[in-house]
């Protein structure tokens, strides 16, 4: 084991220990008469202890994509919302305990919506990271879960139905510590009528990206397979699963719930796109040759214009062939990826992941910084 994972799990440890002893008391709910479907969603692309090289790209966005889809399509009375600076571990919990535990009843619907890094459950105490929250102290300044769900059970436990999302499983690392969060069935047994729902399986790298947007589509009434105005655990589940799982991202489900279970009723149905497709881009008939470097993934290759494509392990180089579009494809930690790179000038070409794509920087025109 190497020396930076073996001091964090040894913090780890101390951490989740110390948390244990001094566990706060969280306050009792004091139940609003009537009716309500609440969400709380938290989103978090920028870390304050962090360093920048494990920031995410898309979870603040697709945390008000999904606020937007719940409040909008879903008809969600009370949509709480949470992004990066906001997302400290004390206001996380204090939108759970002293606003949304004030609205939840037993007739009512509780959402919550994480995305962002996790971490931990790797290492057995799988964690949720707030904003403040640190790599070497997750059990004690994040979220550690078993801790998490009590305090949920006595904030929000009361509610007729209950759904928790995670989309917190990241491939990004420090240190040879991998930001794993936890998966679906991490859990611990959470009261009837909850579904736990995570963007992919334990130990399986969650793309930054991937999930919130299907997420959105399904709750806002693309998951309705009958056409009643309603979504149920299990249509959403089906939903998201014919998704993700193609991609190589399979979702987990797990908890103490019925598939019948409606999540959402009177959705207003997913908002339809109009797109123009632009006209074809012509090339000039230009002929050039380019080097592929990658500096991540595993069986790389490369496919320029009609040419046919090349196994590309590490680097490779590609001698007259027409400027354009080149796809490119890689297994990253097991997943595998596709992109695609235009290229028109020769060169060295740097092919990596960026975001929940790939994609290959080459050289810039004379003159461009």
């Amino acid at each position: 084991m190497n020396r930076p994972r073996f001091a964090l799990i040894a913090s780890f440890a101390a951490s989740w220990l110390a948390a244990s002893a001094h566990a706060e008391e969280p306050a009792l709910p004091k139940v609003v008469p009537g009716r309500h479907s609440v969400a709380v969603v938290v989103g978090i692309s920028t870390y304050e202890n962090l360093d920048k090289a494990v920031h995410l790209d898309y979870a603040r966005s697709d945390a008000t994509t999904v606020a937007d889809a719940l409040r909008l399509q879903a008809r969600f009375s009370h949509v709480f919302q949470l992004r990066d600076g906001e997302a400290t571990r004390e206001a996380i919990r204090d939108t759970l305990r002293k606003e949304a535990a004030q609205l939840v009843g037993p007739n009512d619907v509780f959402v919550l919506y994480f995305v962002g890094h996790g971490i931990g459950a790797d290492l057995g105490v799988p964690s949720l990271l707030a904003y403040d929250s640190t790599q070497k102290n997750g059990p004690t300044d994040g979220l550690e879960l078993q801790a998490f769900a009590r305090d949920l059970q006595t904030w929000v436990g009361n509610a007729g139905t209950t759904l928790i999302v995670t989309d917190a499983i990241h491939s990004k690392q420090l240190d040879g510590i991998y930001f794993y969060g936890p998966s679906a069935s991490e859990w611990p047994a959470m009261p009837a009528n909850t579904m736990i729902l995570s963007s992919s399986q334990a130990n399986l790298a969650g793309r930054d990206g991937a999930f919130g947007s299907v997420f959105a589509d399904a709750i806002s009434g693309g998951a309705d397979g009958n056409d009643d105005k309603a979504v149920t655990a299990s249509e959403l589940y089906t939903y998201i699963s014919n998704a993700l799982t193609p991609q190589g991202q399979p979702p987990e489900a797990a908890g103490n719930f019925n598939g019948n279970m409606v999540i959402a009723t009177d959705v207003a149905g997913v908002v339809k796109r109009v797109t123009v497709e632009p006209p074809p881009v012509e090339y000039p008939p230009v002929e050039i040759s380019a080097k592929f470097v990658w500096s991540e993934g595993a069986s790389p290759t490369v496919q320029c214009r009609d040419e046919p494509i090349v196994a590309c392990p590490y680097s490779c180089v590609i001698r007259s062939f027409l400027v354009g579009p080149c796809e490119i494809s890689a297994l990253v930690d097991g997943i595998p990826m596709k992109g695609k790179s235009v290229v028109m000038l020769p060169g060295t070409y740097d092919c990596s992941r960026k975001g929940g794509d790939l994609t290959c920087e080459g050289p810039r025109p004379t003159g461009q910084k």
